[in-house]
């Protein structure tokens, strides 16, 4: 991403931020999925920026927490991302937290909350590991599959266990976890067994308002490590919700909460959605769904339906945080069934409606892709998969960057208007 160009000229204070911008990229290991964008990387199909409905006021008090971490090194700012597939597999959530979290120097912060895909039997990101010594005792169950039972977290998506003997570790292949607070997601109940924290943590403790074993460790950990243990009769099962590692109090934290195949109407299924999310209150939450709900026949998307879902989700969002600002992803164009899916321009109808009412933005990637019928030239540029409804790595990158490049010129211009720059008092050229 070329950030020079949105900057013609910067005072003492944004030289600073140019300085972070350019310096950050270069101490930062890159994903898997930034190692996979293109060279030279496609020209979007328009212009690439966050689009604002009815203004970007709903936005300003992520905007002072952004400035405050940046220049002044405090605030903790927690974006999160709901979604499906394109979420469940990591490529572009891990390819978006890499992108923010390089902007400036003070920005990084750690993965947050995640689950591990692999105990519930499913595709996991490439991005951690997660080992189990007895994986076959494992069942999987997702808010995405109508004959599956919850009940479900945050997470939409819950492993569950009958045998007492399980453990559990989980380490990052990439960067080191060097968390010092872990969370371990749980359901609560008398019959579930309890959690040993490995590793000799200095403090442990079960959260009741979170609903989460809990356990803080002086020296940071690079491996998320525990156990379960039977302490009496009536206890015969665990059902893990997620995990969540922090360190410390101040940074940028990208959390992901996708299942495959999950809908907006999915999510709704989760009952401790809210009591959960209050682990992390989203000052921006990202949504992603949209292509799961359009997955039809022609004329059987049902937009009132839609719609109503997401009011709902964002409802209980600011039960949450009422300060929470909002990002509406639109689909990627998509083939139903192996043909053109024309539901792609009724989501964005949908989203920007939504982002009208709600003061909330959005970012078109189905327009910026090329709009109707562009999935098949992306197919053959080896940017979507020939499913007609996934992106490769390499497409997941393409949106990551464009997504973080609208987000960061959005922030320099809100900057610009707050810290206006007084050419004739100024040594500039």
């Amino acid at each position: 991403m070329n950030r020079l160009r949105t900057l013609p000229w910067m005072g003492p204070r944004r030289n600073g931020l140019l300085l972070g911008l350019l310096v950050s990229w270069t101490i930062h290991a890159q994903p898997i999925s930034v190692r996979a964008l293109p060279n030279p990387a496609p020209i979007p199909a328009g212009e690439n920026v966050l689009l604002f409905p009815d203004g970007d006021s709903a936005f300003l008090p992520f905007f002072r927490k952004m400035d405050a971490l940046v220049f002044e090194g405090k605030e903790e700012i927690n974006l999160v991302h709901v979604g499906g597939s394109h979420v469940q597999a990591g490529l572009l959530t891990d390819a978006i937290r890499y992108h923010l979290q390089s902007l400036a120097p003070g920005l990084a912060g750690e993965r947050g909350f995640f689950f591990p895909f692999t105990l519930a039997r499913t595709n996991n990101p490439p991005s951690y590991k997660v080992w189990t010594n007895q994986l076959d005792s494992w069942t999987g169950q997702r808010c995405s599959v109508p004959s599956h039972e919850g009940p479900w977290g945050v997470a939409g998506i819950r492993a569950w266990t009958r045998d007492s003997t399980v453990q559990v570790k989980i380490h990052h292949t990439e960067d080191p976890f060097q968390f010092h607070h872990l969370r371990v997601f749980a359901a609560p109940s008398d019959s579930s067994y309890g959690v040993v924290f490995d590793g000799g943590p200095d403090t442990v403790w079960y959260n009741s308002e979170l609903q989460a074993c809990e356990a803080y460790y002086h020296e940071a950990q690079d491996t998320v490590a525990f156990h379960l243990y039977r302490s009496h009769p009536d206890q015969n099962y665990f059902s893990l919700e997620g995990i969540q590692v922090m360190s410390d109090a101040i940074g940028l934290r990208y959390h992901a909460l996708g299942a495959n195949g999950a809908a907006t109407h999915s999510f709704l299924k989760c009952e401790r959605y809210r009591d959960q999310l209050a682990a992390f209150p989203p000052d921006v939450m990202i949504f992603g769904l949209g292509i799961n709900d359009a997955y039809k026949a022609v004329g059987r998307f049902d937009s009132t339906e839609f719609e109503a879902n997401y009011d709902s989700l964002m409802t209980w969002t600011r039960q949450v945080n009422p300060a929470c600002a909002f990002v509406f992803l639109t689909n990627n164009d998509s083939y139903y069934k192996g043909r053109y899916n024309p539901h792609g321009d009724v989501v964005y109808r949908c989203m920007m409606r939504l982002a009208k009412r709600n003061g909330a933005a959005v970012h078109d990637f189905y327009h910026l892709m090329g709009g109707p019928r562009s999935m098949a030239y992306w197919i053959r540029q080896g940017w979507a998969a020939r499913d007609g409804i996934h992106m490769t790595r390499a497409g997941y990158a393409l949106q990551a960057d464009w997504l973080a490049e609208a987000l960061a010129d959005w922030y320099l211009a809100r900057y610009d208007a707050f810290f206006p720059v007084d050419l004739s008092k100024s040594d500039a050229p």
